[in-house]
């Protein structure tokens, strides 16, 4: 019989949840989130650096740990002043998971091998693997 109680009062709860909830505004809510997270994730959709990026060298310039975990990686906030042939340094700040296995070149003052788009310093690609 408590089965059948339990049962009845879960469907009660059920209806007056229903009945309070704006399936409209939680629509929007969705969407909205949505959107922002298309908004973050297309630098990455775009992001041919990896593939057609000139290949440079970027010094980490500073580290910050943002709290949280991508992949099991620490995303952190990496400040590089990146260096292309040919051209002037300039500064990148990015968001990324560093992996664990080079956390020792994330510090600053370390050099870095960078793919960066020469008509778009912004997308760049940090190649933790180069030497």
């Amino acid at each position: 019989m408590g089965m059948f109680k339990d049962y009845q009062s879960i469907k009660k709860q059920s209806k007056e949840l229903s009945k309070n909830h704006d399936v409209k505004a939680s629509m929007g809510d969705m969407q909205s989130k949505l959107e922002a997270l298309n908004a973050s994730m297309a630098p990455v959709a775009q992001g041919r650096a990896i593939t057609h990026g000139v290949v440079a060298v970027a010094t980490v310039t500073s580290i910050r740990q943002t709290g949280a975990m991508i992949d099991f990686a620490p995303a952190c906030e990496i400040g590089l002043l990146v260096m292309v042939p040919g051209q002037p340094p300039f500064p990148v700040t990015r968001t990324e998971a560093v992996p664990p296995i080079y956390a020792s070149r994330a510090l600053p003052g370390q050099q870095v091998g960078v793919r960066v788009m020469a008509n778009d310093p912004a997308d760049l690609y940090i190649d933790w693997a180069a030497a």
